[in-house]
């Protein structure tokens, strides 16, 4: 009698012919097998034990908050990546975690929200133009969520080009805030991107005791597509330090302006301000009381010595 296939099992795939085929029964532990789990489903565990999976690598793959890492055992390893988060509403930089079990010749992947590298997959599967062996598969798995990645680095790279635009990007205090939304989604990337290319480094490095030739200089060729993703990231965060000094230099430069000019205002209303307030004294003794154009002399006065003063400043070059 044929056993209900189980919830958490997302996708199994049978690659040990060409085209690969989907796998309906006899859900057990095969050579060139592809397992997609739901990891959060219950059920897991007694599944994979059953398929022989040990109780530390099932611990491993259904842990809840993981970085990306590579460990090797006796009879394959277990690979941890980041994929960018393209779900409707949800942050990219979010990063979503895929975690791949290669063990004794079949593969068993692990996911909690969708991860779109691994439907494309599934979509070319069901229209047999996918990978043509397991091992082909995991290599494409890692181009694909390459692929993904470098898709949102050329848009991070738009936006960066956008605020380093002064007539695009808005006022200062817009540009500033952009800038560290901005600043905020690489440095989540820069956190996931670094040890996953250690762990794809790794797997390149040991790839040879599972993989064929061909499939390890794919994989150097993604490790290296990894390098330059993390490269171009730390020269984004290089050209958001450089854009925010710039900023505040603009800012104190505003700063600097406008307290000048209060300076030079107040310097030219100093001895005016002082003579208002000398014949603004209502004690007896004071020049013009009894005149009836002492007013407006002194205000001619006044406006004389602002005149002067002006003059003065800008001969000595005061702006």
């Amino acid at each position: 009698m044929t056993q209900p296939r189980p919830e958490f099992l997302i996708d199994s795939w049978d690659f040990s012919a060409h085209p690969a085929q989907p796998l309906s029964d006899d859900l057990q532990h095969a050579e060139h097998r592809w397992f997609h789990i739901q990891r959060d489903l219950p059920g897991i565990e007694r599944w994979l034990a059953s398929n022989g999976i040990p109780a530390p690598l099932i611990d491993a793959v259904l842990e809840e908050d993981t970085r990306p890492r590579f460990e090797r055992n006796n009879d394959g390893f277990l690979l941890i990546l980041r994929g960018v988060n393209l779900t409707e509403g949800e942050r990219p930089e979010d990063m979503l975690s895929l975690r791949i079990l290669y063990y004794k010749g079949a593969i068993y992947s692990f996911r909690k929200r969708p991860v779109k590298s691994v439907g494309v997959i599934r979509e070319r599967l069901q229209q047999q133009q996918g990978p043509e062996s397991l091992h082909d598969l995991l290599i494409t798995l890692i181009e694909e969520m390459n692929n993904r990645l470098e898709e949102l680095l050329d848009v991070i790279e738009v936006e960066m080009e956008q605020l380093e635009d002064d007539e695009t990007a808005g006022t200062t205090a817009e540009r500033q805030r952009k800038l560290t939304l901005l600043h905020r989604r690489m440095l989540r990337l820069v956190r996931f991107v670094r040890p996953q290319l250690t762990a794809i480094e790794r797997l390149a490095t040991d790839g040879a005791k599972w993989l064929e030739q061909e499939n390890v200089q794919w994989l150097v060729n993604e490790r290296d597509a990894v390098q330059r993703e993390l490269e171009s990231l730390e020269m984004l965060l290089e050209q958001v330090w450089m854009l925010r000094e710039h900023l505040q230099q603009e800012v104190a430069e505003k700063m600097n302006r406008n307290t000048y000019w209060l300076s030079v205002i107040a310097g030219v209303f100093l001895p005016i301000s002082f003579l208002t307030g000398v014949f603004g004294i209502n004690i007896g003794g004071m020049p013009g009381v009894e005149s009836e154009g002492a007013f407006w002399t002194f205000c001619i006065a006044l406006g004389a010595i602002a005149v002067v003063e002006f003059l003065l400043l800008r001969r000595l070059r005061f702006w």
